[in-house]
């Protein structure tokens, strides 16, 4: 018995394959979104678009985005044509204003180079806040189907009677961590797994309610600066993506989680976080949902700071260097450096037995500004 090939289509494309098949659907959003965001058939537009594609800056991985290159090269070399009909007279004129003609094509080239960049960064720009809503509903319905899925579990399981017996916990040391768990131990949530299989640096996901801040977290082995300019799929991305400090720990928590993201303009990634600077936002949202892979954890923010990055000779106190506190001396250090820079605090207290959440970003209100978020765990 033979076995048929499954073929996919799209139009007047035939693939063989489904990852094929999938690059071209990837093309297709690429190719509407320039399309709604553009006008290509307004020549400097067409020529910008031609030397991004052709310096690798757009790419396209199907015969359908290479038909749609060859349209924008169409529309350039059309363009093109219309410019040399008239070169005769544009010669003429240059023997008369020479001078006049190199400074306008100076600015020409300057502006044709501001308005290429702009472009560029646009449609990069719109492309990532896509690929972050995108994420976020794949998320949203990974709970879901969980959700689901335990309450069929629960309705059509047997109670048991709950041992209400509770013992005395221990006094332990704050500053001792003991009976470290391995991860290899432990369960992924459901909702995260086809996360993890995407990118096994995924730590968690955050989300604040009030902002934009709904997104997947990373963390990368001995390294601070790959998610600075690095997406969730591993792509190039000036925006980067939320990561967790390497000397963090998620499954045996440090004192402190510290957690960074760029202050975008449009809000993306930690941009949308200076709406803490307004009093009454503060005093609305006051949780963050901090889910590592292994288990939900709900935080309350305590403090709103301004701070700055600290040059190499200057011994100011540095917060983002707060990861452990190794005794009494070190914890009230950082308590009271939050405390001289909070810009708002709530009425909730720290104490050296709190699991700190600390999320930072860039802020403009100084040089090297950094505004930060502290807030403790509470479930």
């Amino acid at each position: 018995m033979q076995e048929k090939n499954q073929q996919f289509t799209i139009g007047e494309f035939t693939f063989d394959t489904f990852h094929e098949y999938r690059d071209a659907q990837e093309d297709l959003k690429k190719i509407d979104l320039i399309n709604q965001e553009l006008d290509i058939h307004d020549q400097e537009v067409a020529v910008r678009l031609y030397n991004m594609l052709r310096d690798g800056k757009i790419t396209f991985r199907s015969p359908i985005g290479e038909q749609f290159a060859t349209h924008i090269a169409d529309i350039v070399a059309a363009g093109s044509e219309d410019l040399l009909e008239d070169k005769a007279v544009a010669n003429e004129a240059a023997k008369k204003f020479q001078y006049q003609k190199v400074l306008g094509r100076l600015a020409a080239v300057l502006a044709v180079a501001f308005f290429g960049y702009f472009i560029y960064a646009e449609v990069a720009e719109i492309m990532h806040t896509r690929e972050l809503e995108r994420l976020a509903r794949e998320r949203q319905e990974a709970m879901e189907q969980t959700n689901a899925s335990e309450e069929t579990s629960e309705n059509g399981g047997e109670t048991g009677e709950v041992d209400n017996a509770t013992e005395e916990p221990e006094e332990s040391d704050p500053f001792v961590r003991e009976e470290m768990i391995d991860p290899a131990t432990l369960t992924v949530l459901p909702e995260y797994e086809d996360f993890l299989a995407q990118n096994p640096d995924l730590v968690g996901w955050l989300t604040i309610q009030g902002t934009k801040v709904d997104y997947p977290v990373v963390q990368k082995a001995e390294d601070n600066e790959y998610y600075l300019n690095h997406s969730f799929d591993g792509s190039e991305d000036s925006a980067g993506t939320i990561y967790v400090d390497y000397r963090s720990d998620i499954v045996n928590p440090t004192t402190n989680t510290m957690v960074y993201g760029h202050n975008m303009k449009n809000g993306t990634m930690f941009g949308s976080l200076k709406n803490y600077l307004q009093e009454d936002f503060f005093k609305e949202y006051r949780y963050i949902q901090f889910n590592t892979i292994y288990e939900h954890r709900l935080y309350q923010v305590v403090s709103v700071c301004l701070s700055e990055v600290a040059y190499q000779d200057d011994d100011s106190y540095r917060y983002y260097n707060f990861i452990q506190a190794n005794n009494m001396e070190e914890w009230q250090a950082f308590v009271n450096n939050v405390d001289s820079l909070a810009i708002y605090q709530s009425d909730v207290s720290l104490s050296p037995e709190d699991e700190i959440l600390t999320l930072s970003t860039c802020n403009s209100y100084t040089e090297d500004g950094r505004l930060f978020i502290v807030a403790k765990r509470i479930q």
